[in-house]
């Protein structure tokens, strides 16, 4: 069983994403978060279920999808670090901790 553990620019996505849905609502936002978080639990188990993300460049970094959002993350010995969350539209290629990742 693998352990999961977020990095502070995901941490940073998260409240993003939280205060962006507070404005139109609280609940939905607290909801949405918390499916975020059930959706990254299944690493736990199953770490290598994501696709991997620009394979040609990377051999651990993969991607989970949930709703429009893309959840990206670094599986190595046992451990899985939830790297960035972000909407699907943005390339992955232009998400800075992406650009600046080194494996």
């Amino acid at each position: 069983m693998a352990i999961v553990k977020y990095s502070k620019p995901a941490l940073s996505d998260i409240k993003d994403i939280r205060d962006y849905i507070s404005q139109d609502s609280p609940v939905n936002a607290r909801r949405f978060i918390k499916s975020i978080q059930e959706r990254v639990i299944i690493l736990e188990k199953y770490p290598e279920i994501g696709h991997l993300v620009l394979p040609e460049r990377f051999t651990k970094l993969r991607q989970l999808l949930h709703k429009s959002y893309r959840i990206v993350y670094h599986f190595s010995n046992d451990v899985v670090t939830i790297i960035t969350i972000h909407h699907q539209t943005r390339l992955i290629e232009n998400i800075p901790v992406i650009k600046g990742y080194e494996e």
